[in-house]
């Protein structure tokens, strides 16, 4: 501990490994309770028994806790968790007492029962409790789950109809309180009602904080964390989904915890015994005295059973860190195996030790600290002669090899050193010997014992299986004893029993088990993982000198290895939480897979014995043993799975390749695919051909779907992740389409559609820059990245084929840029990319289709295109027989002419037949110089002009012609 601090030790006459909790009193005395159901006072003349209480003890479970009522000094009430038998197991019983006696406590009375939890395993029962200045008591219920597997039950802790894994809030009635966030109003005795929040495993101790009123608990922890929680209303701490902040191997992947989130603890820390670790967290309370050093104050103390360890850490008003327990360089360390914190009456940090069954105040001295006298004797009655040892004795702020030790035996005669002998007098029978440790400051501390120098030691004899004998779970363990005093004779014999767990050789700790009397005593073996059992044989004389002699039964162990195909997370769990594991014989601890390999890829598909449980229990035998878990990648599954994809693709010729992810297998008559978009796939046949040729998954992508037929029973595909599919019927063969194109041809139908299946592979346009594919309905999609929306037009029918004859992408009209569009009065046209255009019109002669260009086009879109009162073309761009000019007709009967002299101009109608029957523009006019337009004045006359005069048109004279 740090300078300055000391600890006074108060015996509670309670013995090791029996104290479990303590309470003050408003005098400063206190009372403390024994696992075996003992209640003590605590005055200023040592320990008095108030009652012995018939009480289950064994592991976790007894007389576990003790809470003084803030009222006390009115009520005399106390509070008392203790379990006791009930058919099919046990209950942990809740119960208010009244403490009576005037003057002191001479025993309790009047229980009240306010909460009574069934139980079955000897773990984590009801054991926390704190009464609040309202009256209502808080009360830790932990999972009474098993420890050494993977158990459903652990999963109450998560359900609001059940108190297990729990804090609950209740009245002095044992009803929910109103303020409860589960409340029912109309079922106040209800589990909902009483909890407060849920998700702990083992809240073993809480405490309440003065600002917030709200809980801090320690939940004790399964495989690897222990955790403090700052408490909230209706908050979720996760357990079993999670431990600490990290999924619990064998729990998290079950679907009970689904939507269950990881809710943070106030602080974690790992299970071990380096700096910072530990395995049995006890949660202690909020430093508010004024004794200690200014920096302690608003610290909150807990500590650690197992490492023996206290810490401080500090946080906020909203229960966040703010400061951090010293991982290196804990409060304290080698101080006992607290098991329950409080303040003592002016704010010290008092804490019960059950390792010493002393209740330990942490005092803060200024100056020298008085040193601590510790004195033990043996005694060789034969000569009557005592060795006494102090050397136990202790200094909290000097070496203890600067101690002196002043010895007075009682007899009148004194003795120096930390060990000496002394022979008595040949009576009386007893002498009182007193020790005086002094340090070099001159602080000093005494502390007597009782010797009887003739008094032999009772001896006790086992009969065992031997040392050597190791055993399985529940293989019964039969010992016998007998004990002889040379005063007594005969003795008495009391059987005590512990489990020593020790999931390392430096954590380890115990629990108490089952005790029993008399000759003989046989329990089966535990089924805890890494432990052994210890049974100890006690008599006492009648001078009250103990003997004892304790057997020790260890597992017959086995190492279980857990291996897979593929690198994965293998847990044997309760046990190493490793994938290898010493394992004792007819244990069964669960074997837990990771549902997926390391790779991400391979799914867990079945243990060694045929179980498909990703969880499963495992009954160790009697020799090492390896266990194998089998994964499978999407391919294998689905290809061993799938009789009838195993008959159509044949044996593998090859073994699963991995190419950055995309994984494939060979077979005989085809390939399986599979990626992370993917599920496995078949492709076989043509398709596979053409998509091997064409690069594969490296180019086109995986495919998306095993080969399927098309709707209309003609052909057959695979889609590809890289936006392409390979179509193939029997009169095409196989093709590819993608990006765009597919995208297009997708829009208008795909092969049911007007284009019909591909019939050429996607390739580049003549002129570069572009793609195309063909279809079987006379039919094309072109791509080129200039073409608006995105980049594709279809072209097809008989514009399709006006366009082909005229050069297709490098003739005179370039590549189609629009889709074929409707156009007025139930007309079609395509745009090209060389500043031309096709139209198709039902009524116009030919194929209907007839392509416009360039100045011509321009001309006739102003004069209103399709719609206008030329209508459509009734034929190509045509050149003149005089090879100047160009020229379209259209189909009422107007014609658009170009020279380069005078560009393109529009006529129609009664004009253009005047100039035709003068012999176009080979006639004395020759070509257009204007479009028709109205006579300037005359708004009902029309007239065009021309190289060799004009041409008029009157409704009275109709069309004339004049230089």
């Amino acid at each position: 501990m740090p300078p300055g601090f000391a600890l006074q030790d108060t015996g509670t006459g309670l013995g090791a490994w029996n104290l479990t909790d303590f309470g003050y009193l408003p005098d400063d005395t206190f009372i403390a309770t024994g696992k075996t159901g003992d209640v003590k006072w605590i005055g200023p003349n040592g320990p008095k028994q108030l009652i012995h209480l018939p009480v289950e003890h064994c592991c976790d479970i007894g007389l576990t806790g003790l809470e003084v009522a803030p009222d006390y000094a009115t009520t005399k009430h106390i509070y008392l968790a203790r379990t006791i038998a009930a058919p099919g197991g046990f209950t942990s019983r809740i119960s208010r007492w009244t403490v009576t006696g005037t003057t002191e406590p001479t025993g309790l009375a009047n229980e009240q029962v306010l909460l009574d939890v069934p139980g079955t395993i000897q773990l984590h029962s009801a054991s926390g409790m704190v009464a609040d200045a309202a009256g209502n008591l808080w009360v830790s219920v932990g999972d009474n789950t098993d420890t050494d597997t993977w158990h459903a039950e652990a999963f109450r802790s998560q359900d609001l109809n059940s108190v297990y894994g729990k804090i609950l809030r209740i009245t002095p009635s044992g009803a929910g309180v109103p303020e409860n966030p589960y409340y029912d109003a109309a079922n106040p005795n209800s589990a909902k009602s009483k909890v407060f929040a849920r998700g702990f495993r083992n809240p073993f101790r809480l405490s309440l904080d003065k600002t917030s009123g709200l809980p801090v608990v320690g939940d004790v922890g399964w495989g690897t964390w222990e955790e403090l929680n700052y408490v909230v209303p209706g908050g979720n701490y996760s357990w079993p989904c999670f431990e600490g902040n990290a999924p619990t191997p064998g729990y998290s992947t079950q679907p009970q915890c689904n939507g269950v989130t990881n809710n943070p603890p106030l602080w974690t820390y790992q299970h071990g015994m380096a700096p910072g670790q530990g395995n049995s967290v006890v949660a202690g309370f909020v430093y508010t005295g004024d004794s200690y050093p200014a920096q302690y104050k608003g610290q909150f103390f807990f500590g650690d059973y197992v490492s023996q360890r206290i810490w401080t850490l500090q946080y906020n008003a909203q229960g966040q860190l703010t400061q951090a327990p010293a991982a290196d360089a804990p409060f304290g360390t080698g101080l006992g195996g607290p098991v329950e914190f409080a303040a003592a009456p002016n704010g010290d940090v008092v804490y019960a030790d059950i390792a010493s069954g002393s209740v330990r105040r942490i005092v803060y001295v200024t100056g020298n600290i008085p040193p601590v006298a510790k004195p033990t004797s043996t005694t060789d009655p034969a000569t009557r002669t005592v060795t006494f040892d102090g050397s136990k004795s202790m200094d909290f702020d000097g070496p203890t090899k600067d101690l002196t030790y002043t010895w007075d035996f009682g007899d009148g005669t004194t003795g120096t050193g930390a060990v000496v002998s002394h022979t008595y007098p040949a009576s009386p029978a007893k002498f009182t010997a007193k020790l005086t440790v002094t340090d070099k400051s001159g602080g000093s501390h005494s502390d007597t014992l009782t010797v009887a120098p003739s008094n032999h030691s009772p001896v006790v004899t086992l009969g065992t299986p031997g040392d050597t004998k190791k055993f399985r779970v529940n293989e019964p363990i039969n010992l016998t004893a007998t004990a002889t005093d040379n005063e007594d004779g005969a003795l008495p014999i009391t059987w005590t029993t512990q489990v020593v767990h020790c999931s390392e050789e430096t954590t380890c700790h115990v629990h108490a088990d089952a005790g029993g009397t008399g000759g003989s005593f046989s329990m089966p073996f535990t089924s805890h993982p890494d432990s052994r059992l210890e049974f100890t044989a006690t008599v006492t004389d009648s001078q009250g000198v103990k003997g004892s002699k304790t057997y020790v039964a260890r597992p017959n162990e086995f190492k279980l290895t857990l291996k897979s195909n593929f690198p994965a997370s293998l847990v044997i769990s309760g046990e190493s939480n490793g994938n290898v594991a010493m394992v004792t014989e007819g244990a069964t601890p669960n074997l837990i897979a990771g549902a997926k390999a390391t790779d991400g890829v391979a799914s867990f598909s079945k243990w060694d014995d045929g179980s498909t449980n990703l969880s499963r229990a495992f009954t160790m035998p009697a020799a090492d043993t390896v266990v194998n878990a089998t994964y499978l990648t999407p391919i294998d599954s689905r290809y061993n799975s799938d009789a009838g994809l195993r008959s159509l693709l044949g044996a593998p010729t090859g073994a699963e390749v991995n190419d950055s992810g995309t994984r494939y297998r060979a077979y005989e008559r085809g390939r399986l695919y599979s990626s992370p978009q993917t599920s496995a796939v078949a492709i076989y046949g043509h398709i596979l051909s053409k998509y091997l040729a064409l690069g594969g998954h490296q180019v086109l992508g995986p495919p998306q779907n095993d080969e399927t037929g098309t709707p209309d029973g003609v052909g057959r595909y695979n889609a590809f992740t890289g936006n392409w599919s390979i179509y193939w019927t029997p009169a095409t063969g196989a093709h590819n389409i993608g990006g765009p194109i597919r995208d297009k041809w997708g829009w208008m139908g795909w092969e049911n559609g007007i284009l019909g299946y591909p019939l050429t592979d996607q390739v580049a346009t003549p002129t570069g820059g572009g793609q195309f594919v063909d279809f079987t309905n006379n039919a094309s999609i072109y791509w080129l990245p200039t073409t608006p929306g995105n980049g594709t037009a279809a072209v097809y029918s008989q514009i399709r084929s006006k366009w082909l004859a005229m050069g297709g992408a490098t003739g005179v009209l370039g590549m189609p840029i629009t889709d074929e569009l409707a156009g007025p009065n139930g007309g079609r046209y395509n745009n090209f990319s060389n500043y031309a255009s096709i139209y198709w019109h039902y009524n116009s002669p030919g194929s209907g289709a007839w392509s416009i260009m360039s100045q011509i086009r321009d001309r006739w879109y102003f004069d209103g295109g399709a719609g206008g009162f030329l209508g459509y073309p009734v034929t190509d761009e045509l050149t003149t027989p005089d090879g100047i000019g160009r020229y379209n007709h259209f189909s009422n009967n107007g014609s658009i002419y170009w020279t380069p002299a005078y560009g393109a101009q529009s006529m129609c109608c009664q004009i253009k037949n005047k100039w035709a029957s003068l012999g176009w523009e080979k006639g004395y006019l020759g070509y257009p110089t204007s479009s028709e337009y109205t006579v300037p004045g005359q708004p009902t006359w029309r007239r065009q002009n021309y190289q060799g005069g004009f041409i008029t048109w009157t409704p009275n004279t109709g069309a004339y012609d004049h230089k």
